[in-house]
């Protein structure tokens, strides 16, 4: 599936739509009142080429040989699932310059997204070989109508597409997948999830199966000597989940131990999401970093060049080597189904880590639901390299770049009014050694030029709705055990405390001030540069734009919070983490925390819930993690958030965990 190396040959690449930005096209757009075709459909694409190569060599590649291909089925074999080629015909084409967005005229977004590109991707030397220039194209989907009965007969409102790229002379097809998702639907209601923090590596399979083996050796042995076995050596070889809403708090200490296979976690939620499509109940999934552990395999059978492929293959419902020692066959390691809703991607601090962490390093082992006990006799194939762990390069993003996303900065617009505007955070900072050392990593980003391109990207929403989408938070409390003691007293209580305990109301009652800046440290596990600037941009008080965005999506704390920001007249200082002397930062807004989400359930007017929504924004909703969950605050089982927009407004914004599967006692 990837034999092709994209350093050799002189054909041209399409890098962009991929697997990571898709283009979303409704063919309602094109369409009279009818469903008559008024409009020719239309999309851009953007190639790599070797430079010299002149316009009509390009082109003499890409004639008669481009295609797309519908994903018709989820399951099955992977070449079985998909349906009748069509060709894409060339209407345009023209060479890209490195520009400076910040000098055009007329300002695009376009223009934002090349630049991104030139100051990203293009710096990774010899990513794609010789390939150096950019050119745009213009495709003209031609067999509209038979697409629009493929979607009908589907019984969904999308359809999912790969571009093939039939090469000449060359035996494999170089393909885009899941380039192109084709709608039919009002985009003035639609529901997407937002999905955080997966950890994707090779050897979480083989971790799991470790513990199994590890199980049935123990019941057999207990078994011979007719000896009485706790139920938790049943328990790893029993136990199911299921995706639901909230969670389940009965099963809280088993799902605190449950031992996570995090490749498992999104293999669920792969399912989930097919579910909800097949329904029409969903319309695209932002997945906002962490996507991969680390790059290299630190344990496998070498089947997989590196952990990005690993994380593609479980997207595309794929598998290798499963015919191979130590022969997967259960169904918890097996790419079963393929995603059917269009993703987006971002790229979080782990993706650009190069080296595997040992299970014994710190506590590391409870981020998976372990027990000291459980990982005694694992040990992985390759070296951990202490000094190594965090190493974090640009050029370790590089199959990400070929097969995910060619940009880590870009703006996706939804319908008439919503805009998501994806920001890179970047690699771990060493600069803050006191959030590195104590286990929460702060990360290098935003840099100068992305809040630039930030307010750039806010200019072209105009007065519509904006989301912005990170992986790392804006504000991020610390709530060390110093400061859990000294507020226990303050809120006089029995018990530990819990994060409900900073509710702005429940301040206001016991410290007389609802602000949680005041309160506690929010530069914790957070961005390192640009971290006033950003806040300000947000909340509109920057010197530039003077207006609120609307949302912040965000994970990296495998936690699950929320809060309100507002611009404020007398900024405060906090100290802000202790080197050799402590530091103090100027917090630029007002901030505050509640369970904003059940917000939304109040108000049964949508016009009421409208003007709540404006005047209390900016949220920033953080999110547990797919995979790992938190070393540090109160456990929360792994999952995500599920949104739905009625009339152009958040109306939900609903929390879904895993379950354990109860099974009937026999």
């Amino acid at each position: 599936m990837y034999n092709l190396d994209l350093k050799k040959g002189n054909y041209p690449i399409i890098i962009k739509p991929n697997l990571g930005q898709p283009i979303l096209i409704n063919l309602r757009d094109y369409m009279d009142d009818n469903g008559n075709f008024i409009k020719k459909i239309l999309f851009d694409a953007l190639i790599i080429a070797i430079p010299g190569q002149n316009v009509n060599e390009i082109l003499q590649f890409f004639h008669l040989n481009l295609f797309i291909q519908p994903i018709l089925k989820d399951k099955g074999d992977f070449s079985k699932r998909r349906g009748e080629r069509y060709p894409l015909q060339i209407q345009e084409i023209e060479k890209v310059k490195k520009l400076d967005f910040r000098e055009e005229g007329v300002l695009k977004e376009e223009h934002c997204e090349i630049w991104d590109i030139f100051n990203t991707m293009l710096q990774i030397e010899d990513l794609f070989g010789e390939r150096k220039d950019l050119y745009k194209i213009k495709f003209q989907v031609k067999d509209v109508k038979i697409i629009h009965k493929l979607l009908k007969k589907s019984n969904r409102t999308s359809l999912i597409f790969d571009i093939i790229h039939d090469i000449p002379n060359i035996i494999e097809d170089k393909i885009n997948y899941h380039a192109i998702a084709f709608f039919d639907k009002d985009w003035a209601n639609f529901k997407f999830i937002h999905a955080t923090d997966f950890h994707v590596a090779r050897r979480n399979d083989f971790i799991s199966k470790f513990l199994k083996d590890k199980a049935k050796d123990k019941i057999k042995k207990y078994r011979t000597l007719k000896k009485k076995l706790s139920s938790k050596a049943h328990f790893i070889l029993t136990r199911d989940f299921e995706f639901k809403k909230e969670f389940q708090e009965y099963h809280l200490n088993e799902l605190k131990y449950a031992k996570y296979n995090f490749n498992q976690n999104i293999r669920k939620l792969i399912n989930y999401i097919n579910e909800r499509v097949k329904e029409n109940e969903l319309d695209f999934v932002l997945m906002t970093g962490d996507l991969i552990d680390y790059l290299n395999i630190a344990r496998g059978n070498y089947q997989y060049k590196n952990n990005f492929i690993v994380f593609i293959e479980i997207l595309l419902g794929v598998n290798r080597g499963l015919d191979k020692y130590p022969y997967f066959t259960e169904d918890e390691y097996i790419n079963k189904e393929e995603i059917l809703a269009p993703i987006f991607t971002l790229v979080g601090n782990h993706d650009y880590r190069k080296g595997h962490y040992s299970l014994r390093f710190t506590k590391v082992r409870k981020i998976f639901g372990m027990t000291r006990k459980d990982i005694k006799g694992y040990y992985d194939i390759k070296f951990f390299n202490y000094f190594t762990v965090i190493r974090s390069k640009d050029k370790y993003l590089r199959d990400y770049f070929k097969y995910l996303n060619p940009n880590l900065n870009y703006k996706l617009k939804i319908g008439d009014q919503y805009n998501f505007i994806f920001l890179d955070t970047g690699q771990d900072s060493t600069a803050n050694t006191h959030d590195l050392l104590s286990g929460g990593p702060s990360t290098k980003g935003i840099k100068d030029y992305q809040i630039e391109l930030l307010r750039a990207y806010i200019r072209l929403a105009h007065n519509e709705k904006i989301i912005v989408v990170m992986h790392t938070p804006p504000i991020s409390p610390r709530l060390g055990r110093s400061t859990q003691r000294k507020f226990k007293k303050i809120f006089k209580l029995n018990r530990k405390i819990m994060w409900r305990d900073f509710y702005e109301n429940n301040l206001e009652k016991y410290v007389g001030d609802s602000r949680l800046d005041r309160a506690l440290n929010l530069k914790y596990q957070t961005i390192m540069y640009n971290w006033a600037n950003l806040l300000r941009v947000f909340t509109g008080s920057d010197e530039i734009i003077r207006r609120k965005i609307d949302l912040v999506l965000c994970g990296h704390t495998h936690t699950l919070k929320e809060f309100r920001l507002k611009e404020t007249k007398n900024p405060e200082k906090i100290k802000f983490g202790y080197f050799f002397f402590p530091i103090h930062v100027t917090v630029p807004v007002e901030v505050y925390t509640n369970k904003y989400r059940d917000f939304f359930k109040k108000f049964k007017d949508q016009n009421e819930l409208e003007i709540w929504f404006d005047v209390y924004k900016p949220f920033v909703f953080q999110t547990q993690a797919v995979g790992p969950i938190s070393l540090k605050d109160k456990f929360k089982a792994p999952g995500f958030r599920y949104f739905t927009i009625k009339n152009n407004q958040i109306t939900a914004a609903d929390v879904f965990s895993l379950h354990i599967i109860d099974t009937p006692k026999e």
